[in-house]
């Protein structure tokens, strides 16, 4: 489990990730993104809901980039989901407890 800033870290980390180009590195940050999300425990709602966005919508990138795929909206979905969690997790009554 890791901590709000941690996950902040990462998750800023898989914004440049995404916006980057498409390697085997970036599905790995990606597919860890995934899990994060999948995985960290939180009572925040609003955490919570941002997480699973997140990882609805990382999925069919991760799909599409295993794949040898690109589809530019499923990209755009993901990182204004990413943009949330990042905005979500900087939200200092998360940080400070």
């Amino acid at each position: 489990m890791a901590s709000i800033e941690e996950e902040l870290v990462f998750a800023r980390q898989t914004k440049v990730t995404i916006e980057g180009k498409r390697t085997e590195r970036a599905i790995e940050v990606l597919r860890e993104a995934y899990r994060i999300v999948g995985t960290q425990p939180t009572v925040y709602i609003p955490l919570r809901d941002v997480r699973h966005k997140v990882g609805l919508a990382l999925l069919p990138v991760i799909i599409g980039l295993e794949q040898g795929q690109k589809n530019q909206g499923d990209i755009n979905n993901a990182k204004s989901a990413i943009e949330a969690w990042i905005k979500e997790l900087e939200g200092s009554s998360y940080r400070r407890r």
